[in-house]
């Protein structure tokens, strides 16, 4: 805190000929004074924040944001005059927000984080096309607009429908295709064909031409509360850099083209009451970077449900279902930060409690060197329960494992812990060998533990809750989920 002038004050005052007493009181008295001013400042810089508001539907960029009536009308106003710790509060109009919120290098303090209220407001990455953007160059019934392609997945809604593109080749009416351009990724076309007879003037068309709704890199002490970020090329929430204490409360991201959430570089996130679905993943937190979730609800993406690669993460009070893959986790090779091949927590270390999991081909899969531990879970109705592979390690305990297709546990050898469990109707591979029902004590033979699991079955409710003549306690301990996430 003292600079190298302030240590030469210190010798003055100590090498004087006065009482040393005297010197004594004066060094405290010196350095109290250098405490209260650098306190006085702190507590100046938090006292001097301000809240900044927009209203996209009454606002007006010529006011001066700092009243509800006196609102701006764009978040990028907000945003160029906001300061470290300054608070950004969104208008709720019913109309969503058709910018993004971009902070770069652009945060608060520990004592004060720079905070985003959005009260339930929409931010969306649609745009709406004009008929005159439209070209039809060859006669064939297909029109397009060239010129950059969003990053990430970009896709085009016709009359509100979010529909899967077409065959570039083959392309049929009312169908549309947007190939990236070869010789440059942020170049592409935007195909169309309508309907016999109709033009694209016949259609309200959007597209996903924004990025991501909330964009943060390089800002730390960040609090997001009550925002909805939708229909976005990439993520619907991106964070990169090295962004220490960011939390998020009560948010959703929804149809977006990659990722609901998502971290990346080294991101210290929270996350509490997070609700992520229709996108193509729903979570996805990799590198170096550290998350934890709880209360959150993760369902329906497209490719898969949670991805962690790296690090360590958490994810407590969970519903994870009806994804490919529910929980994807595998360690790190993260070769663009210094180090991080090397890394001592690239291998991945997971902890999940009170998860339920439910459909997918996977209920949870681990790789590579990860290590995980699941207690009072659930994982259910997928091909496969939990499927290890690599050199992972899973401690699972307390939990239920039932009614999957194929298998409950399959892994091949790997470092496998697993006691005070119910799997139902109970079918295991290790190491290449099948074990059904009947073989269940030589499964435990094999396994090495699970001397107090049960082959049962949990009579679970649509509520994923055990059935009440089922067992719910092995011995003392309560087996699934102690609490849950409605």
């Amino acid at each position: 805190m003292f600079t190298m002038h302030s240590a030469t004050k210190y010798r003055d005052v100590s090498n004087s000929r006065k009482d040393p007493l005297d010197a004594c009181l004066r060094i405290f008295s010196f350095g109290m004074k250098r405490i209260l001013s650098v306190f006085v400042c702190i507590v100046g810089g938090i006292a001097t924040a301000e809240t900044w508001h927009i209203d996209n539907r009454t606002g007006d960029d010529a006011n001066d944001g700092l009243a509800s009536e006196r609102a701006f009308k764009t978040i990028a106003k907000a945003i160029k005059l906001a300061k470290t710790s300054d608070t950004l509060v969104l208008a709720n109009t019913g109309t969503a927000y058709r910018e993004p919120i971009t902070l770069i290098r652009h945060g608060g303090t520990p004592a004060k984080p720079f905070t985003i209220e959005g009260n339930g407001a929409v931010i969306s990455g649609l745009r709406e096309i004009v008929p005159s953007e439209w070209k039809q160059p060859n006669g064939d019934g297909v029109y397009e607009i060239a010129g950059p392609r969003p990053y990430g997945f970009p896709t085009l809604l016709i009359d509100g429908r979010q529909t899967a593109a077409g065959n570039l080749q083959t392309l049929k009416p009312g169908q549309w295709a947007w190939p990236r351009n070869p010789n440059s990724k942020r170049e592409g076309v935007l195909l169309f064909r309508p309907e016999t007879g109709k033009t694209p003037a016949d259609y309200h068309l959007e597209a996903t031409l924004g990025v991501a709704g909330l964009q943060v890199s390089s800002s730390s002490y960040l609090v997001v509360r009550n925002l909805i970020c939708e229909f976005h090329s990439n993520d619907g929430f991106n964070i990169h850099g090295d962004c220490r204490s960011v939390v998020c409360e009560n948010i959703e991201g929804r149809f977006n083209g990659d990722d609901g959430f998502s971290i990346h570089e080294s991101i210290e996130a929270v996350v509490r009451n997070g609700w992520f679905h229709h996108n193509g993943s729903g979570i996805e937190d990799v590198n170096l970077s550290r998350s934890f979730y709880s209360g959150i609800r993760v369902h329906d993406n497209r490719n898969l449900g949670v991805l962690f690669i790296g690090a360590f993460h958490s994810a407590v009070d969970a519903v994870v279902e009806n994804n490919p893959s529910n929980f994807r986790i595998s360690s790190s090779v993260t070769k663009h930060l210094l180090g991080g091949e090397a890394s001592p927590i690239r291998e991945t270390s997971v902890y999940l409690q009170n998860v339920i999991s439910v459909g997918g081909n996977v209920g949870m899969s681990v790789g590579g060197d990860a290590k995980v531990m699941a207690v009072n879970s659930i994982f259910r109705q997928s091909k496969t329960g939990i499927e290890m592979s690599g050199t992972s390690r899973v401690h699972l305990t307390k939990s239920v494992v039932t009614d999957c297709e194929n298998h409950e546990l399959s892994c091949g050898g790997q470092s496998f812990y697993g006691d005070y469990n119910i799997y139902f109707p109970g079918r295991f591979k290790i190491a290449g060998k099948e074990y059904g029902e009947a073989d269940w004590r030589a499964f435990q033979t094999a396994a090495g533990h699970h001397a107090h699991a049960l082959i049962q079955n949990p009579a679970l409710t649509e509520a994923h809750r055990i059935g009440d003549r089922s067992i719910i306690k092995i011995d003392k301990h309560v087996i699934g989920p102690t609490t849950f996430y409605d």
